[in-house]
């Protein structure tokens, strides 16, 4: 691993960071990717008490988290950025003031999770999610955009979801069509964003919240349950 590379998975580890990754994304759209050839993607694993509290229906306390790790990635992409400058390179974080979200469509023009996917870090779900050995779906994501010269992992082209199908069973939305992902596919052929979208907000005007987040499918994946068993015994 190159000195900037190790550096970054040091430095953002002692941050917090759960996971972090490097890909080769010069074979995107140039637009799409701001003119940078490669990518950081740093993660942040889900709390598993909240993860677990997820089956009861949505709650303040899983919007809550959820908000806070999101606000903890800005502040790490950030940060990786500044390290990256500070070695001479160029660096976009892609933190929330920079992503534009089509609401129209729920899509931005370059997902974390495809720059994740080409860093070797996991593969897209059947219900859409980033799913990684380490912590199934139960992880957020952000990314940081750079011409600096890292180590890039190996890329994922493939789904591991086979023929399970435990997101879409337990979808409130019926929003998981249920095919399998392979790279450059369009995540319609897999997923209706915008049905899982109006559902949450029917969910929430029920129980009168707003800004909510479901996180069934993330608690139903197969590889989530792993990570929580094992985080759940070495705490016992």
């Amino acid at each position: 691993m190159n000195k900037l590379s190790a550096e970054l998975k040091d430095k953002l580890t002692q941050k917090g960071a759960s996971i972090i990754g490097f890909a080769d994304i010069s074979d995107l759209p140039f637009a799409d990717r701001d003119g940078y050839p490669h990518g950081v993607v740093i993660g942040v694993a889900l709390l598993p008490s909240l993860v677990i509290r997820t089956k009861n229906g949505p709650s303040i306390e899983y919007r809550d988290e959820t908000n806070r790790i999101t606000e903890f990635l800005d502040n790490l992409a950030e940060y990786a950025a500044q390290v990256i400058k500070s070695k001479g390179f160029s660096a976009l974080p892609k933190t929330r003031k920079v992503v534009v979200t089509d609401q129209q469509t729920k899509r931005t023009k370059l997902p974390h999770k495809t720059i994740a996917t080409k860093a070797g870090i996991g593969w897209i779900g059947k219900g859409a999610l980033l799913i990684t050995e380490e912590y199934g779906a139960a992880i957020r994501i952000t990314s940081v955009l750079t011409n600096a010269d890292l180590d890039f992992g190996a890329p994922v082209t493939t789904s591991r979801c086979g023929d399970c199908t435990e997101c879409q069973k337990i979808c409130p939305a019926n929003a998981v069509v249920g095919k399998n992902w392979v790279a450059g596919m369009d995540r319609g052929e897999i997923f209706r964003a915008l049905d899982c979208r109006n559902k949450i907000i029917e969910r929430g005007r029920e129980l009168g919240m707003t800004e909510l987040t479901c996180g069934l499918c993330i608690l139903a994946c197969p590889w989530t349950q792993k990570y929580l068993k094992r985080k759940l015994n070495n705490e016992n």
